[in-house]
This record gives C-alpha cells, structure tokens and sequence, in this order.
C-alpha cells in the first residue's frame, strides 16, 4: 500500500489497508487463542498481533480519510458512530488492544483542529476509563471464566 500512497493514489492504497486491517481485526477476534500467560511466546504472539490491529484501526480511519475525505469536515453521524464505535470496541478489549484504540484516537486527535480535536480526545480519556473500568472489574487473563488458560512452564512446552 506504501508504492500506491508515496505515488498519491490514496484511492488505490486504501484497498490494501483495508484489506490488511479487516484481516488483523478478524485474527485477534476469530482466530487467536486465549493467553496462555505461562509462555513468553503466546504473550508476544498476543502483544503484536492485538498491536498490529490497533494499528490498523488507525491507519484504515486516517488512510480512508485522506484519500475520500480531505479537508472534509466530519458529519454529525461521523462523530456519533466514531464514539460509539470505539467504545463498544473499548468495552469488548483487554488492555492490549484496548490501549491500542485510546492511542489510535490519541494519535487522531493531534492530526486535527477545533472542537473535533477536543471530541477526538474525550473519546480518548472515555476509552482509556471504558477499557480500565472493564478489566479491572474483570480482569481478562485470569479466571475460569476469562477464556485464558494457565498451562505448563514454556520449558516444558518446547521439550514436548
């Protein structure tokens, strides 16, 4: 998507963001595993891949934006959607992806001026409560209900 940004055809590089976006969200939603907190490299496969979509998010919203919608002022439906989509999103996120959508919107909030600036960034702060409120109150990687499971020691696990 790079060759087609670096050439102006935002148009063009738009369909491979989306398409390398909507497969990271699929991924981390569909088709990762629960944490198995006992081995480093289940952590690290849930730390970048879960980093990999938020940074999707980011680059799908700022990339369609600057390709369609240039020096276009958002709509109402726009504003409500963007904060009722992050936080739902928010809501359903352990701290990793969940902090990946506060600095998505963090990151959104800098690129912009006036009052949608100031609305990017309360979304920000009401992400960052939303995902701190929810695993707190249900903390994602412990429990038998949590969908994570406790196994044996990663050394174990590589002699296997």
């Amino acid at each position: 998507w790079m060759f087609f940004w670096n050439n102006d055809r935002l148009d063009l590089s738009n369909i491979f963001v989306t398409v390398n976006s909507l497969s990271q969200l699929y991924y981390i939603t569909a088709k990762l595993g629960p944490m198995n907190t006992k081995s480093t490299s289940s952590i690290l496969t849930h730390i970048v891949s879960k980093t990999f979509a938020g940074i999707g998010v980011l680059d799908l919203l700022h990339n369609t934006s600057a390709a369609f919608f240039k020096g276009v002022e958002p709509s109402m439906t726009v504003k409500v959607l963007t904060g009722l989509g992050f936080a739902g999103a928010s809501a359903m996120s352990d701290w990793i992806f969940g902090g990946c959508l506060v600095y998505d919107l963090v990151a959104l909030s800098v690129g912009q001026s006036g009052s949608w600036r100031n609305l990017l960034g309360a979304y920000a702060a009401g992400s960052a409560a939303i995902v701190t409120a929810k695993n707190l109150a249900r903390p994602p990687y412990s429990g038998a209900d949590s969908g994570y499971r406790q196994t044996a020691t990663e050394e174990i696990q590589d002699r296997v």
